[in-house]
């Protein structure tokens, strides 16, 4: 019998160095998802969430099977990302970063980079979620008048390439790219920078 209780004793005494040795390097993981989003690859992305990929930006809830999320990063790659941590503090089972992003289509409808405040969650080793919470200086008015102009000029100068907006696949990245390109070159653009300056 006493063998037996000293026996169960040093089982539980292993089995909770063990379960303190297994606590996560959440900063490590976090710092690995920023490389893989910035590097645009899926599959390391994809495998440092525990099931299902959640992101909630805001009032948006969204989770993604790793096949729908694998359409959302190859539209992303298309733009050609650039990720940043500009801070990262943990709190709790917690992570708050301020993470910058650039890309063509950032710049292109804000002129400057996107700044957000985002919470990862974690849950048995793994990322949970990401919970975007704040953009820091998204310039609604500016992005939203941008892409109205994008998208009406679009409509009416190459509807061949109508629906752009919406399409968040590869495909659709890449005709979003050719508006991008089709409006900045314009004959319209050309013909009142030429008018301004006489």
């Amino acid at each position: 019998m006493k063998k037996v209780v000293t026996l169960i004793f040093c089982l539980v005494v292993a089995v909770s160095c063990i379960h303190r040795s297994e606590k996560i390097d959440k900063t490590k993981i976090a710092e690995d998802y920023i490389s893989a989003l910035d590097n645009s690859d899926y599959n390391k992305v994809a495998d440092m969430f525990l099931d299902s990929i959640r992101f909630n930006e805001m009032e948006y809830i969204r989770t993604f099977t790793r096949e729908g999320y694998r359409d959302l990063i190859q539209w992303d790659s298309v733009f050609q990302p650039s990720y940043k941590v500009l801070e990262m503090k943990e709190a709790g089972e917690e992570l708050h970063l301020k993470v910058s992003k650039t890309c063509d289509r950032i710049m292109f409808l804000q002129g400057e980079p996107f700044i957000s405040r985002e919470v990862i969650k974690f849950k048995e080793g793994a990322i949970y979620s990401v919970d975007v919470v704040e953009y820091v200086d998204f310039n609604d008015s500016l992005w939203s008048a941008n892409r109205e102009n994008l998208v009406l000029w679009i409509d009416e100068h190459h509807p061949e390439l109508n629906g752009f907006i919406y399409d968040q696949t590869k495909k659709g990245a890449v005709n979003y790219l050719k508006a991008m390109d089709l409006y900045r070159n314009r004959k319209d653009s050309i013909l009142e920078h030429s008018n301004s300056n006489k």
